[in-house]
């Protein structure tokens, strides 16, 4: 087709998906089936591409390829629309919606400061834009500054006092500020305004769920779930909610609707692997975490997870296995040096796990833990003399701590080398 064909078919196609000019966070899912219309839509976007030279001057052409880009945000596919951003920007640097959207989508992939980038720019268009100054602060708090995120939540609420995300935002900071009941007047406060407003139903349980107001955090997650039974992180923390209380059953249903959605997250996978270790079913808890492992292959805590679980099978050799891949991820990880040390112990491969508690113990010398292995491993080396200098450094630690039975130990274990 010519290129009034093509922008006509694509622009058609566009209208048939609709994506909003302005992704809200909540709305963006992964989607497991594309529809005919969007595969249509994939097709005429490389036609478009492959010609992009000669119709880039085109006055139509920013505004498809930010629609495009839209569509792939909304999709969660987001290293692709942020490709698309950049080259709708670079056809026109004016546009503030997807500046915002930039924005969003470097915030959803953890990527903060090409975040703060982008809203920047957005807010040297319209420096009272209020979603690109929420944005902004979410950015910043991301990256720990929270007297800047503050003053720029701050600012958005002084041009839009009803605001809900705003108001929500300040609830964050809040809770990132551990201020638990401060946090939860802001978003109260939000609800009022928008009694309907997904992030802030919650966010108000996870504050509830943190301050161990768990009906009230089961109350506000089922208004969530009722107006988006696809929230993911929602169904994760009323499985968190009722795994507190110890009603695994019901945590484990809410674990397994999680990843169903959101099968690309490895903590989800981890909070069901962890459910079913706690219901002593080890293989089906290995599976949830070797599906941890293919959402994120560097995922480091997942490899551990699986190495625990399969102690528990009896499989030393595989869980030694998992541990080597966690330790070549992380080599100082002090907490995976002492689990693989413990493996190596059992093993009786005594300089081995000697080694991964020194290394643990260089990493983290306030724990005394490492240094009680140590002592027991040089015990059985022969190493007496040093047994003894590394008992007595465990006792001062575990003094400091106040473990009054690891210091009767240690004691103990000194008198008995003299």
């Amino acid at each position: 087709m010519n290129k009034e064909e093509l922008l006509e078919a694509i622009d058609a196609k566009l209208d048939q998906l609709n994506p909003a000019e302005l992704i809200e966070p909540e709305r963006i899912h992964l989607v497991s089936i594309m529809t005919r219309e969007r595969r249509q839509l994939g097709e005429l976007e490389k036609e478009l591409l492959q010609i992009l030279e000669l119709v880039k001057l085109d006055e139509r052409v920013p505004s498809i390829i930010t629609r495009l880009a839209n569509v792939y945000l909304k999709e969660a596919t987001f290293g692709r629309a942020i490709v698309l951003y950049e080259l709708t920007l670079g056809l026109d640097s004016n546009q503030v919606s997807a500046w915002i959207n930039m924005g969003l989508a470097y915030l959803m992939v953890s990527s903060p400061k090409d975040a703060i980038s982008c809203l920047g720019s957005a807010l040297a268009i319209d420096q009272r834009n209020t979603l690109a100054l929420v944005y902004l602060a979410m950015g910043l708090l991301k990256q720990g500054d929270l007297d800047e995120a503050n003053t720029n939540l701050d600012r958005a609420i002084f041009v839009d006092s009803s605001m809900a995300r705003a108001l929500l935002g300040k609830g964050e900071l809040f809770r990132a500020r551990g201020e638990l009941e401060v946090a939860v007047s802001w978003l109260r406060r939000a609800l009022s305004i928008d009694p309907y407003f997904l992030p802030a139903l919650m966010e108000l349980g996870n504050v509830y769920f943190a301050i161990k107001k768990y009906d009230d955090a089961i109350e506000v997650l089922t208004k969530a779930l009722a107006l988006d039974p696809e929230q993911a992180y929602a169904l994760a923390t009323m499985g968190d909610v009722y795994a507190e209380q110890h009603d695994r059953e019901s945590a484990l249903y809410f674990y397994d609707k999680a990843v169903s959605i959101k099968f690309d997250d490895p903590e989800l996978w981890i909070k069901k692997g962890d459910m079913h270790k706690s219901l002593k079913s080890y293989q089906q808890a290995s599976n949830a975490y070797q599906k941890a492992i293919n959402a994120n292959p560097e995922h480091v805590e997942s490899w551990v997870k699986n190495g625990s679980v399969m102690l528990l099978l009896g499989d030393e050799g595989t869980a030694l296995e998992y541990l080597n891949t966690a330790l070549a991820l992380d080599p100082k990880n002090a907490d995976v040096a002492h689990q693989r040390g413990l493996i190596y112990y059992s093993l009786e491969r005594h300089q081995e796990a000697l080694d991964d508690f020194d290394a643990a113990f260089s990493v983290d010398p306030a724990n005394p833990m490492h240094l009680y292995y140590r002592a027991l491993l040089l015990e059985l080396l022969d190493r007496d003399v040093e047994a003894k200098r590394t008992w007595q450094v465990a006792l001062s630690l575990f003094k400091e701590m106040g473990d009054e039975m690891k210091v009767a130990e240690c004691s103990a274990r000194l008198r008995r080398l003299g």
